[in-house]
């Protein structure tokens, strides 16, 4: 599976962009082609679609946009290219408050999504959201809690890389975080 492409874009159309690494030209669709300049040197996180007969790339700017992109295309009944043309429409932040706070009439406005699907994507979404949204919030109080015990940021962010809690508070996170500062000094 290809993570990502770091290559020049050389052709821009209305959904896609071709991106050349090593002299390959690359379709890949895209939900925001004007945020590319042709000639310039870019990094595209990848999502490959293969299914039967049908097969293509689709590219992100940001990891947290593919991130989204592949929540959306969990949902039960939503494909791919809904996904996309979902993401063409709005921000990754808006999708994310919009279904924390069961906003059906935002969600119904995006392209092919009427009431049962909205209804699904936040059924689907809602507390996988809910979920990273809170160990989002609990690493950031723990690396602010580790900055006024004055330890340096880029150590905090050596040790808070190595943990991976996705239930965990910020207490938790944070006695973990000091357990490995604590054996990486001792």
């Amino acid at each position: 599976m290809v993570f990502y492409l770091r290559g020049k874009i050389s052709n821009i159309y209305n959904e896609k962009i071709i991106i050349e690494v090593n002299n390959i030209g690359y379709g890949v669709y895209v939900t925001h082609p004007e945020h590319f300049q042709i000639g310039e040197t870019q990094q595209v996180y990848m999502y490959e679609h293969i299914h039967e007969d049908d097969r293509y790339l689709v590219g992100f700017l940001t990891l947290e946009e593919k991130k989204m992109f592949l929540l959306l295309i969990s949902v039960n009944g939503l494909g791919p290219k809904t996904a996309l043309s979902i993401l063409r429409n709005t921000t990754v932040e808006d999708l994310y408050n919009a279904i924390l706070s069961n906003n059906i009439p935002f969600l119904k406005k995006l392209p092919n999504v009427g009431n049962k699907c909205a209804e699904q994507i936040i059924l689907d979404l809602k507390n996988k959201i809910a979920k990273k949204k809170n160990n989002k919030n609990a690493y950031n109080d723990v690396v602010n809690a580790l900055i006024e015990l004055g330890y340096k940021k880029k150590v905090i962010n050596e040790v808070l890389s190595t943990i991976n809690e996705p239930d965990a508070n910020s207490e938790e996170v944070l006695k973990i975080a000091l357990l490995k500062l604590g054996n990486k000094n001792g």
